[in-house]
């Protein structure tokens, strides 16, 4: 049986994905300021801009995050 160990985060998805959030880190405090801003498991999230600054739309909003904290943030591709 063949196992893939590769996960895509929030960091590493393709701009204008449309994408639903698998995971968010449980131990991070700053995961605990994700869930703040409405970030939390089976979310749909679409990100626009990838760049120092990662701008992704959630729930209407348009938020810009660090790269690395979107590395905490483990994502799906889902259908147009």
């Amino acid at each position: 049986m063949l196992h893939t160990n590769s996960k895509t985060t929030l960091a590493s998805a393709k701009c204008g994905d449309k994408l639903r959030v698998l995971h968010i880190c449980p131990d991070c405090p700053h995961c605990l300021r994700l869930r703040e801003l409405g970030f939390h498991d089976r979310i749909l999230v679409k990100k626009v801009a990838d760049g120092t600054a990662i701008i992704c739309v959630i729930m209407g909003t348009r938020i810009a995050l660090g790269r690395e904290l979107c590395e905490h943030i483990e994502v799906e591709r889902i259908a147009a």
